[in-house]
Formats: C-alpha cells, sequence, structure tokens
C-alpha cells in the first residue's frame, strides 16, 4: 500500500526563522505542542536558554536527525511528516495519506528512510525522503496488538519495539513481521512513550503516568525501574534519547531535558515553564547511534542458594561515553575479583578454585581488580559500578573480556562465578 506525496506537498513551507540559524552539534532541539507559539526550539547546551527556531508548527512531535543533515519531526496536527532544514526551514513533505496522528519517526536500520508510528489509525508507515507513504504494519498483520503505537525502537537483529499508549504495553515486531507481547508490566509500564535500545541488550521506556523509566532485558524481557520517580527532576517523561555525550536524554513537562546517567541518577540539563510541555527532543551529533557493543558469553558458576551470578552492562562503549558495568546475583557480604583481558575462554580448560575461566591469562593483556559485594545472603549481592570510557580513538575496535568470581564459602570450590561478557569499543 503506497501514497505518493503531491507537489503541493513538498512545497508547503510551514514557516522559517531568521536565516542566520544554523543546527549547533551540541544544542537539544525539541518539540513544543503545547503553548503559544507551537514548534521545534534550540536549547543552549550550556546555558539551558530555549529559543525559537522552527515556527509555526501544530502539534509536533518525536524528531530524529536524519543523513541529509535535516531534523524530521511528526507533527500530528498537519498531520504529516516535516523537514526542519539548518536555517530554520520547516517543509511538510508527508501530509495525510495514511496519517491521522502521527508521532513518532525513527530512521530504518539502513538509513535509507524513516519508520513513523501513527496513534491515531494504528499504523506503522515507512516514509522516504521524497515523502512517499508505506504502510509496514497495521493491526491485521500485527495480529490486533498496536493499540495508539507511539515510541519506537529497533534493536541489532532488525526488530521493531513498539511502545501502546493505548493499553500500556510493549510488542516485538520481528524482520518478518510476526508481531507478539513483549511486556505488559503494569507496574512498570503506564502511559509508555519514548524507547531506546543501547549497545548492552537493554530496551528502555519512558512513562509519562509514572514519571519513571524502566529497562528490560532484551534476551529474557525482565524488567525493573531504572529512574524516578522524582517529579522535580523529571515530570511526565515523554521522548527518550541516547545521547553522545553521556546517558540519556529525557523531554516532558515543564518544558525540562533531564539527563539519566548510566546508575538511573537524574538532573536537569534545561527547563523552562512557559513551554509547558516538550514531547521530541534531538541532538544533532546524537542522530548516528554509538555502535560499540557488550555481549555476554559463556556459563559461571553457580553459588549458594543456587544463584547463578549475572554479569551485564548499562549503555554502549564509546570514546567519552559514561557506562556501568552491572553485577547481580552473588552472594552478599563477600570479597570478589573482577578478571578482564584482550582474549577469551570459553572451552573451561582452566578454573579457578572448580569455577570456568572465561577470560585467558595467557592473552596480550590480563588484569584483575578487587571488588567487595554488598549487602548479605544468597543472591543478594548486587553492585553497579559506573565509569567514563576515555576518548581516545586509539580504542576503536579494541575488544575486552571481563569475568567476575566472588567469594562463597558454601561451595566446594569456595567461590561462585559470573558468565562472561565482552565489551568491543565503537565509534
Amino acid at each position: 500500500m503506497k501514497s505518493v506525496c503531491c507537489i503541493a506537498a513538498l512545497a508547503f513551507a510551514l514557516g522559517s526563522s531568521a536565516a542566520s540559524a544554523q543546527f549547533n552539534p551540541d544544542d537539544y532541539y525539541v518539540s513544543v505542542p503545547f503553548s503559544a507559539a507551537p514548534g521545534i526550539y534550540q536549547v543552549d547546551a550550556k546555558t539551558g536558554v530555549a529559543t525559537p527556531f522552527a515556527l509555526p508548527m501544530l502539534v509536533p512531535h518525536y524528531g530524529w536527525f536524519g543523513n541529509d543533515g535535516n531534523l524530521w519531526v511528526p507533527d500530528r496536527g498537519i498531520p504529516g511528516l516535516v523537514k526542519v532544514e539548518p536555517d530554520g526551514t520547516a517543509t511538510a513533505m508527508a501530509i495525510g495519506g495514511f496519517f491521522d496522528k502521527p508521532v513518532t519517526c525513527i530512521p530504518t536500520p539502513t538509513g535509507d528512510a524513516w519508520v513513523v508510528s501513527d496513534m491515531g489509525v494504528h499504523k506503522i508507515i515507512r516514509v522516504e525522503y521524497d515523502g512517499t507513504q508505506t504502510v509496514m504494519h497495521d493491526n491485521t498483520t500485527a495480529n490486533g496488538l498496536l493499540n495508539w503505537p507511539d515510541g519506537i525502537a529497533y534493536d541489532d537483529e532488525g526488530n521493531l519495539f513498539v511502545a501502546n499508549l493505548g493499553n500500556d504495553t510493549i510488542i516485538k515486531i520481528d524482520f518478518a513481521g510476526n508481531a507478539t507481547l513483549f511486556s505488559d508490566d503494569s507496574s512498570l509500564i503506564r502511559a509508555p512513550g519514548g524507547l531506546a535500545i543501547d549497545g548492552a541488550g537493554n530496551l528502555f521506556v519512558a512513562n509519562y503516568d509514572l514519571h519513571t523509566i524502566s529497562r528490560f532485558r532484551m534476551d529474557t524481557g525482565a524488567g525493573e525501574l531504572f529512574a524516578g520517580p522524582d517529579s522535580t527532576l523529571m515530570a511526565r517523561p515523554n521522548d527518550l534519547k541516547l545521547s553522545r555525550a553521556g546517558g540519556m536524554l529525557v523531554s516532558g513537562k515543564n518544558g525540562r531535558v533531564s539527563r539519566v546517567d548510566a546508575m538511573g541518577n537524574i538532573s536537569i540539563m534545561g527547563e523552562n515553564p512557559a513551554l509547558a510541555e516538550l514531547d521530541g527532543v534531538s541532538v544533532l551529533g546524537d542522530s548516528i547511534l554509538c555502535n560499540g557493543r557488550y555481549e555476554t558469553y559463556g556459563t559461571g558458576l553457580a553459588g549458594s542458594g543456587g544463584f547463578t551470578p549475572d554479569f551485564r552492562a548499562i549503555f554502549s562503549p564509546c570514546a567519552g561515553q559514561t557506562v556501568a558495568l552491572d553485577f547481580r546475583d552473588f552472594l552478599g557480604g563477600t570479597p570478589a575479583l573482577l578478571v578482564f583481558g584482550t582474549s577469551p575462554l570459553t572451552d573451561g580448560s582452566l578454573k579457578l578454585k572448580g569455577a570456568p575461566l572465561l577470560v585467558d591469562p595467557a592473552g596480550a593483556l590480563f588484569l584483575t581488580l578487587p571488588l567487595f559485594m554488598p549487602g548479605s545472603g544468597a543472591g543478594n549481592g548486587d553492585l553497579t559500578l559506573q565509569f567514563v570510557v576515555p576518548p581516545n580513538p586509539a580504542l576503536i575496535g579494541l575488544e575486552l573480556y571481563h569475568q567476575v568470581f566472588a567469594a562463597d564459602p558454601s561451595l566446594p570450590g569456595g567461590v561462585s562465578a559470573s558468565n562472561g561478557l565482552k565489551e568491543t569499543f565503537g565509534n
């Protein structure tokens, strides 16, 4: 099913700011739908001051910078997809057609077109750079699982995750178009908006009604509270974007842009109550996501109580990025040892006190770092360590392998061990 935009639609200019305006690669560009002057505003990254950039619009939502250097923003008031150029000129490229209430646009995995969610018609629509529309998924192909689709995000395998604002669920549509329920956990999902997927296998969800960000494991679907609730720092979160400057950016009520770090700590980056509510937030420098990745491998050794220690990460390892290593289900109150090196072991040929060693001590680099697991009792030793990846281009492409051993006196060898964690630095 296709709809080809007409010449009039391509030429329809919504407005423009001063010709001297230009995108600043560090500033935030926010969608302001509910004010006296709706449109795109530029927020100075240093001062937090917001100024009009592309006006007027009607009800702009979650946008994204394209590979053409322009900001593309769905506007459900038109309804259509709007191209905002570096000088602030805003042009509607796809008016009407299959659109009723378009709310989110993200690039296709290959970056050659846009994928737009439309909550009014319960559809996911592909839009070419020339404005041509094609329906990708509707409620027939998605087994009735689309219900006011809002935030959308792709994983590395080409699976599309969709936040349903209408029934507080997250669904997964695989590469073949098969739709399944990913989560309907009402304690973690309430009026879900923006979605973001990092390079460590985590899905983050902005929950408008809960004032929170939830974190879900992509492999198991297990979820937990990641940030909030604290409406003084992050109120009614809408859009959610991973940031090259570290952490993720969140837009919401009180004209506020907040940053959430890898530990879930929230800080205010800019605030203008006169703008009321910010829907989308985009940064030119964040348009291409970090390609650094964390991957788990191998199997560790269960500790007392039958808890197998779990070792994962948060966010993506790129130069200057803030990331975290996440240790779960160890025996609490015991010493531990983090080992890391440049070569893996996967065949169980070496052991440490009976536990399989998954990092090769004969590799070019092999180091250890002592830790102490907080808490007490089996499975209660959880620890998260946050650090900043050095801004060193020589790291790009480097692979490191990690594993954690913890004292567990009730076991025959006296230790439990985590899975291995492969870290590949990206750019």
